[in-house]
């Protein structure tokens, strides 16, 4: 058996871990749920994003203060594949509404981010099922992409909100 304690730091530990999934993707959700036609147009993508991009963030802290489990570098590849997987939705949709993701300086941000937090962290994850060094690097480049792609969220939020056009649209 198990002291008392043990048991209890392990359910407040578990306790910990769900209430991180909920705020992991919180962000998202309310992004998502306003008139703000970029952020409405991704009110299903943006929370399991922003869970991306906690989950690539929290393997990237773990990773650059020494942990090295093999876990550990499946779940960033994993969070760097949906990472990746998000930019090519993003480039793919060519509605008024997605344009702040696609042009001018929201758009280059946007893509500045996702480069740092999906392909580029993708491929040296890869390289780093060998690598200590290329985990390392991609883990930099996870919370480099992850600062970009927030600030870019809300600065494309605020062209979106700033162009009447897509207000002007006739209804579907």
């Amino acid at each position: 058996r198990r002291p008392r304690s043990q048991r209890i730091g392990d359910a407040s530990a578990f306790a910990a871990a769900l209430s991180g999934l909920v705020m992991a993707t919180y962000t998202g959700v309310l992004l998502g749920a306003t008139s703000i036609p970029v952020w409405a147009a991704y009110a299903t993508t943006l929370p399991i994003h922003f869970g991306a991009s906690a989950l690539a963030s929290a393997t990237a802290l773990l990773t650059l203060r020494g942990h090295d489990e093999q876990a550990l570098n499946v779940l960033a590849l994993g969070a760097a594949a949906f990472e990746t997987y998000t930019g090519i939705e993003i480039e793919s949709d060519r509605t008024i509404d997605s344009e702040p993701l696609r042009h001018g300086v929201t758009g280059t941000t946007i893509r500045l981010g996702g480069f740092f937090s999906g392909p580029l962290p993708l491929v040296l994850r890869l390289i780093g099922i060998r690598s200590k060094r290329a985990r390392r690097a991609a883990a930099a480049s996870s919370l480099l992409g992850s600062l970009i792609t927030r600030v870019a969220w809300i600065e494309a939020g605020k062209a979106s909100a700033a162009d009447p056009r897509p207000l002007l649209r006739p209804p579907n």
